[in-house]
């Protein structure tokens, strides 16, 4: 016989894996509906129409994923008030951060180590464009963090012409993801690698 903790426990599993699924299906009928999946964009494209194309998919996540959280754009962040601490966390997974990363960002799994330290700070998480930082924005703001995210986020500084860091040194090249979210400008370089298999399969 079963204990009933045990039963509840293997309940409370399922439940989680149908959120997960469920959350997978909405994110991959929200991108379908914005166009992703389709390719990228045409050899040559005009720096501004991407820039426009990185407006029009992070709004239209945001409208359908993220619905009114809290934002800031790369021009915001450059001019905060400097007497308040802030800090951009790195929300992708390792292999793409270690391509390169936002000057000075953490990775998510240092904030949530250390989390306690940045209660009183200006949290702001980035990704490739902002969907998976403004699903981590709701869930910061749902534990009570001042927190906003990063409009655009990785291309979104990349459009502003700012460099990115990878040991230490400046650099210009970016992990996109996948080839639809090669949305970089030029001068940029598109890095796409795959997530190594997780150990033992």
């Amino acid at each position: 016989m079963t204990a009933p903790g045990r039963r509840r426990r293997g309940r409370v599993v399922v439940v989680a894996a149908s959120v997960a699924a469920t959350a997978a299906v909405a994110i991959g009928l929200a991108l379908h509906g914005l166009g992703v999946g389709r390719g990228g964009p045409a050899l040559g494209t005009a720096d501004s129409v991407l820039a426009a194309e990185v407006g029009r998919r992070y709004g239209g996540m945001k409208r359908l994923l993220f619905p009114g959280q809290p934002e800031i754009s790369v021009a915001e962040w450059l001019a905060r008030p400097k007497d308040r601490p802030a800090v951009l966390v790195d929300v992708r997974e390792p292999h793409e951060r270690r391509v390169s990363m936002l000057p000075g960002a953490i990775t998510k799994e240092d904030f949530e180590r250390d989390s306690a330290r940045y209660r009183s700070w200006l949290v702001v998480p980035y990704c490739t464009i902002g969907l998976r930082s403004g699903l981590y924005t709701r869930e910061l703001r749902g534990r009570g963090f001042a927190v906003r995210n990063l409009a655009g986020s990785a291309l979104a500084w990349a459009h502003a012409g700012l460099p990115f860091e990878a040991g230490g040194k400046a650099t210009r090249r970016v992990h996109v993801f996948n080839g639809d979210w090669n949305l970089l400008p030029l001068g940029y370089e598109p890095v796409v690698t795959k997530a190594p298999p997780a150990s033992g399969s």
